[in-house]
């Protein structure tokens, strides 16, 4: 049965397409803010050894503290760690970088992280895996969690990148970054 005409014109005038509207505008909104964090965000990668070693060599230092006021002399104990990689990871880790020293046990969790700094860098020889030098500065009035052998893992930042190059990198259209592995296997 067929509709008459001035029902449907009727109809027509009446609809309106306002929360079509509103529903489009929030999400283009939203894909706007997405594209955005896709761009920008920074996603830190790291380098994790787990073999780790607290040495015997450490030495107090006289600075100013960064922050704070006053013109007060902070004591700062300075201890050098050592920690293996493997060659893969060693090409992406320089002097300069920021580390993060995870510490076993009770004293681990009440310390948590502790920063630390890359100092030196030795490649790996033969079968052998690379050997990392890091110094971690710590106030010497607190307590000192290092003891020799201590460390359960370093982390090391080695780079910053956005999920655009990640997604990029892992479809492979950015060749010249290497690409992502996502198994635990050697290619």
């Amino acid at each position: 049965m067929a509709t008459p005409f001035s029902r449907t014109t009727r109809s027509l005038d009446t609809d309106n397409y306002y929360i079509s509207l509103i529903g489009l505008g929030i999400a283009i909104l939203l894909a706007i803010v997405w594209g955005n964090w896709f761009f920008t965000a920074t996603i830190t990668s790291y380098e994790v050894s787990q073999k780790v070693y607290v040495t015997d060599k450490e030495d107090f230092v006289s600075q100013f503290p960064k922050k704070g006021r006053g013109v007060r002399v902070q004591l700062v104990r300075r201890r050098q760690i050592l920690a293996e990689f493997p060659q893969k990871a060693i090409e992406n880790i320089h002097p300069g970088q920021l580390a993060y020293v995870r510490l076993k046990g009770k004293i681990g969790k009440q310390a948590g992280p502790i920063p630390a700094t890359v100092t030196n860098v030795k490649g790996a020889i033969g079968l052998e895996k690379g050997k990392v030098e890091l110094r971690a500065d710590i106030n010497a009035d607190a307590q000192n969690p290092f003891k020799k052998g201590e460390a359960l893992n370093v982390k090391i930042e080695v780079e910053h990148v956005t999920p655009a190059t990640l997604v990029l990198r892992a479809s492979g259209l950015l060749t010249d970054a290497p690409s992502l592995s996502v198994s635990p296997q050697q290619r």
